[in-house]
């Protein structure tokens, strides 16, 4: 199973923004550019129509620019650029270009943290009013007589003209207000599926654990309980021969099965107590696991163990690498001697199985179950395996494990 990736930020954020700024800049020229250029209207150009035309062409450079991914300050930077330049057109011109203003604040929302933004909004907010404010007093405070000619020229203006300014500008505004409606609503509606793809995918990773628990216990029978029960069946077998026979042998075999069954249990209630404990003693259920290899009179068994306190999964896990070890060691290698020795490093705990049986062929080393899941436990809690072996030489498994 594959999950989605999820990026940090989504793609099409900077696309929208960029595309409703273009809208503002579209507005802006109807708005601006039109009365500057008609000249029927009898419009003289002043200064403060340049400073108006110098933000437009800074507000087109910027739009193809938007700092989600870069540093706080240049997001800083950004923003405040912009509210600065629109400062400007307010103070030194007749045009109020607050639309921009709102989008600068919605741009705010994507670079900057949810405090920062009410201060944002709140501090552009109180200079634009203040700004506001300074350039009506100075408006009202004009000359009587530049007011009535302000007001003759305007009726002097042909009447489908002033129509289709006053169209203009209730139409930037209804562009614009629903352009920034639009661009929340398409956000909320965006942040639902994400909850809902979220809801989803935490679904998806639940069933997957659940798997994985169930392929972990699949994995604990065969390694612990299928092998000894195996075991059990062939001695039980034995006995039930050997009495027949009458044979002195029947006793050992009866022995070695009870052995089993006591291992059996042991398995079992070892299993129930890592879903339930806290803590798990590794060196003594190993101890406990390598006891029964010294019954065998044909085996000769070296052990030296000295493992640290490990997480409960680490040392789960490596108690049924080990055992797994074992068993095949038991079985298959025709061994004489076995050597179960660790040590820790700073970084690692190291564990190595070694015997001085048949080996493996190179053809099996990545073909069986055991190995494979052994592995396949080693790689589950971040270590790893190494196999040495040949055919008649013998076999060295080596475990290596994180510390921590």
């Amino acid at each position: 199973m594959t999950s989605p990736t999820v990026k940090a930020t989504c793609p099409s954020i900077p696309r929208i923004l960029r595309y409703l700024e273009w809208t503002f800049l579209g507005i802006l020229a109807l708005r601006t550019l039109f009365p500057i250029f008609y000249k029927p209207l009898g419009y003289e150009i002043s200064s403060g129509d340049y400073v108006v035309l110098g933000v437009f062409i800074l507000f087109v450079v910027l739009s193809f620019w938007l700092p989600i991914d870069r540093p706080l300050w240049q997001k800083r930077a950004y923003l405040w650029i912009e509210i600065g330049a629109l400062l400007a057109t307010r103070l030194f011109s007749g045009w109020g270009l607050d639309l921009f203003l709102w989008l600068v604040l919605v741009k705010s929302c994507f670079l900057l943290g949810r405090r920062e933004v009410i201060f944002t909004a709140i501090a552009s907010g109180t200079v634009w009013q203040i700004a506001l404010a300074q350039f009506a007093f100075t408006y009202l405070n004009r000359p009587i007589e530049e007011a009535q000619a302000e007001v003759t020229a305007m009726y002097e203006i042909p009447q489908s003209i002033q129509v289709f300014d006053f169209v203009i500008n209730s139409t930037s505004i209804f562009i614009a207000a629903s352009s920034l409606i639009i661009l929340l609503c398409l956000t909320i509606i965006s942040e639902r599926k994400s909850r809902q793809r979220e809801a989803a995918l935490s679904q998806e990773v639940e069933l997957l654990a659940a798997d994985l628990e169930r392929a972990r216990i699949a994995r604990d029978i065969h390694d612990s309980i299928g092998h000894t029960l195996t075991s059990l069946d062939v001695q039980l077998e034995l006995a039930q021969r050997l009495y027949e026979r009458n044979s002195t042998q029947v006793k050992q075999a009866i022995d070695t099965s009870k052995m089993l069954s006591n291992q059996s249990l042991r398995e079992v209630r070892r299993a129930v107590a890592t879903l339930r404990e806290k803590s798990f003693d590794l060196d003594m259920a190993l101890i406990q696991l390598i006891e029964p290899l010294k019954f065998d009179p044909n085996l000769s068994v070296d052990s030296k163990l000295d493992l640290p306190k490990l997480p409960l999964q680490t040392s789960h896990q490596l108690y049924c690498i080990i055992k797994e070890g074992l068993e095949n060691i038991r079985r298959h290698a025709q061994a004489q001697a076995v050597r179960v020795h660790s040590w820790t490093t700073p970084e690692n705990v190291v564990v190595y199985i070694e015997d001085d049986g048949v080996g493996i062929d190179a053809d099996a080393l990545d073909s069986g179950f055991g190995l494979r899941g052994m592995r396949e436990r080693s790689h589950s809690i971040g270590g790893q395996m190494k196999i040495n072996s040949a055919l008649g030489q013998g076999t060295r498994i080596e475990i290596i494990v994180p510390h921590d």
